[in-house]
């Protein structure tokens, strides 16, 4: 008699994959977040030093910092993740399943949320650094300007 492989502890692997990848967003918001926070500082610290100025130097100060927070809002901004769960409407189907079946269905719903979740953080962690580049950028012109 031939032993059948059990999915169930693939399943559990790629359970915990997807948590780490709920964890990346989490660590990505955290980024996002303190650069922000980085930005508004900036932004008071020039209010407060940047008198008499050109409308050029007024532009070229405040310009890389805007983008910079446009950039965070857009690493911020919710967004609607998927998750290895199944959905009411199809629940009754999951139940007929043998277990076989049921963990096979479970394995693809799970890679699934993995592929996705993970192609989201990408878009997400690309957006965050180019957010911390173009804030360096600023603090290079504003050291220059001022």
């Amino acid at each position: 008699m031939q032993d059948e492989q059990d999915p169930e502890p693939l399943l559990t692997n790629q359970q915990n994959k997807l948590a780490l990848v709920f964890g990346e967003s989490d660590s990505i918001d955290g980024k996002a977040l303190g650069i922000l926070g980085a930005n508004v500082a900036v932004a008071i610290f020039i209010n407060q030093t940047a008198h008499d100025l050109v409308t050029w130097e007024y532009f070229a100060l405040y310009v890389p910092f805007l983008l910079s927070l446009v950039l965070n809002v857009f690493s911020i901004w919710p967004r609607q993740y998927l998750t290895a769960g199944v959905s009411g409407d199809r629940l009754t189907d999951y139940i007929n399943m043998d277990r076989g079946e049921l963990l096979l269905s479970l394995l693809a719903n799970t890679q699934e949320a993995i592929e996705y979740n993970s192609r989201l953080n990408r878009g997400r962690m690309r957006a965050c650094l180019a957010s911390i580049g173009i804030t360096g950028l600023g603090l290079v012109t504003l050291l220059c300007i001022l």
